[in-house]
């Protein structure tokens, strides 16, 4: 017979329950934020064409740019990553918590199911 191991797939460790449910919210969170974001243009554009507000878009963007991209050092801008988002997300949420293996993969798991 082989041997049995140590590793019980059945139990979940406190950080592999912190990482699904913050998987969970993050992506619930996202969903809601992006159809605010979404409803808020929707209703800009639509007060835009009736000629009530007038959007400046180019202003809009650049302080979009200012908040988001980072310089590299010549000075170029560079937007984001998907990757440079993905490790800023971990980095930041875990920070000081020492099961941080078990909670990535909760998190991964909590995106999945979420």
């Amino acid at each position: 017979p082989p041997p049995e191991s140590t590793v019980n797939l059945y139990e979940l460790t406190f950080g592999t329950v912190a990482g699904m449910c913050a998987g969970v919210f993050i992506k619930k969170g996202a969903k809601i934020v992006a159809f605010c974001l979404g409803g808020v243009f929707v209703l800009l554009q639509y007060l835009g064409s009736m000629s009530l507000v007038r959007v400046d878009w180019a202003r809009t963007a650049a302080r979009f740019e200012n908040l988001l991209y980072t310089r590299d050092a010549l000075g170029n801008k560079r937007p984001p990553t998907i990757s440079s988002l993905w490790r800023w997300a971990v980095d930041f949420l875990t920070a000081d918590f020492q099961p941080r293996a078990s909670f990535i993969a909760g998190l991964a798991l909590g995106l999945r199911i979420g």
